[in-house]
């Protein structure tokens, strides 16, 4: 497993030296393409190194050289990062391929937690090849989580720091090719109208991934699902949601050159600043709980989150409805729909 680590280290410092000299700067043009490039970029950048640090701090908790402490507050961070890209449906096919592999969300039926218990029960010494052979639910941050927080999981046994050590190999690898597809800029060659919609479409996709993650577990008034919260074991889904708003925000502003940029240039001022006042009031208003699960179990609570909601829902229609029609894009359906 170490040559595993090893080979993960020396990859992703070449890679990181690679960007350094290429995508890394922030860019001098006022190209709207080049600064969300920039920020995906990054965005994935972060996400690979943190999933490497992930990978070796469970690797020293099984060996006893840290505290369980330091893997959660490293799946923590890696969860952050993710949140930056998760939910999206626009950017290099390779990155987009692996989302899966990555989060197995949304979990209706407890799939996670039901394949994690079946392979502990394996007498099974396991390898990134062999978890790679297993169920998407099995390889993300979603089953570090169970083995991290669930009742079922034995760590530090040996059995599931076998598994675990495997599961974290793996996501780097996973990260890895996040972040080598996008050490190429996808949307150089577009013109103007191309990239509008590829523009919009990003923002709008993140967007509508993350209204699921309250409108699932907010389910039917009165009859909440809470366990179709991300991150329910953890009680870290609102903390989530929140990192999805910012990213977005980042992405709409993008330096200073973003669409919010672009809008008031062609005469929509009065749009671009509900849209950047909607986003900061969202934020400065954000629950205090990081718990979806515990919110929803009180009337309360669940009031608060269906608040939380309908400014998402506001945020939507801005950029689907008035955005889309000011600046004629169209907005299609995406993978959230319909399911």
């Amino acid at each position: 497993m170490k040559t595993i680590y090893l080979l993960l280290s020396s990859t992703v410092l070449l890679t990181a030296c690679q960007s350094t000299n290429e995508a890394n700067q922030v860019p001098n043009s006022t190209n709207m393409i080049d600064h969300v490039y920039y920020i995906e970029q990054q965005s994935a950048q972060r996400l690979v190194e943190s999933s490497q640090r992930l990978a070796e701090s469970f690797e020293g908790y099984c060996t006893n050289q840290t505290e369980k402490e330091t893997v959660v507050m490293q799946w923590q961070q890696t969860m952050q990062a993710w949140m930056a890209l998760q939910g999206q449906q626009r950017g290099p096919e390779a990155a987009l391929s692996v989302n899966w592999n990555i989060q197995f969300w949304p979990d209706k039926k407890n799939t996670t937690g039901r394949k994690m218990s079946q392979l502990l029960k394996k007498d099974q010494i396991w390898n990134t090849e062999l978890i790679q052979q297993q169920s998407v639910t099995t390889q993300g941050l979603g089953a570090i989580e169970w083995l991290l927080f669930d009742k079922a999981s034995t760590l530090p046994a040996s059995e599931s720091c076998h598994l675990g050590q495997a599961i974290t190999a793996n996501l780097a690898l996973n990260t890895l090719k996040v972040d080598q597809a996008w050490q190429v800029n996808p949307w150089s060659q577009l013109d103007e109208t191309m990239w509008l919609n590829e523009y919009i479409a990003l923002l709008a996709n993140q967007l509508d991934y993350s209204m699921k993650k309250l409108s699932r577990p907010l389910a039917k008034i009165g009859q909440p699902r809470p366990y179709f919260s991300e991150s329910w074991r953890s009680e870290t889904s609102l903390t989530w949601l929140k990192y999805n708003v910012e990213a977005m925000q980042n992405i709409y502003l993008a330096n200073g050159v973003g669409l919010d940029d672009y809008l008031r240039k062609q005469g929509h001022a009065d749009l671009a600043d509900r849209i950047e006042d909607h986003f900061n009031s969202t934020l400065e208003t954000w629950p205090e709980s990081s718990s979806l699960f515990a919110e929803l179990q009180t009337k309360s609570g669940y009031q608060n989150t269906l608040a939380l909601y309908n400014k998402l829902e506001y945020l939507k229609y801005l950029i689907h409805e008035e955005v889309a029609i000011e600046l004629n894009i169209a907005i299609g359906f995406n993978a959230t729909d319909g399911d």
